[in-house]
């Protein structure tokens, strides 16, 4: 606990469907959706602080860069490009900045995504 005696319990996304938006950031994290998630709440279990996904009937997602606000969004960071840009779109991902694949050279620092539940995310270049 930190010396304020507060510490984040949890960044929640919300989301139309929780069970397959916690599957989606799982597979693309690499870590178990918990067992005890419901298709009301549902987290993962990783390391340090929960990714959790709560259901919210009429959710309007986001629309980047223009539309409803973003509000808030995750920066996911990768060593390259290639393979997570792979998983993220095979996992229903959708590029949104740049929309090509990741280049040999020449990237800049970050690509953005819309999860399946149309949440921004950024993949970040980590040196």
């Amino acid at each position: 606990m930190s010396g304020t005696g507060v510490r984040l319990g949890a960044y929640v996304l919300d989301c139309p469907d929780p069970l397959a938006l916690a599957r989606f950031y799982g597979r693309l994290l690499g870590v178990p959706v918990a067992e005890d998630s419901t298709d009301a709440w549902a987290e993962l279990d990783g390391h340090g602080s929960t990714l959790a996904f709560q259901r919210v009937e009429g959710h309007e997602p986001p629309q980047w860069p223009d539309g409803v606000p973003q509000q808030a969004h995750l920066d996911l960071a990768v060593e390259s490009y290639a393979a997570p840009h792979a998983l993220a779109v095979s996992l229903g991902a959708t590029p949104l900045d740049p929309v090509e694949p990741p280049a040999e050279t020449g990237e800049r620092g970050f690509r953005v995504y819309a999860d399946p539940a149309g949440h921004p995310f950024c993949l970040c270049a980590c040196n």
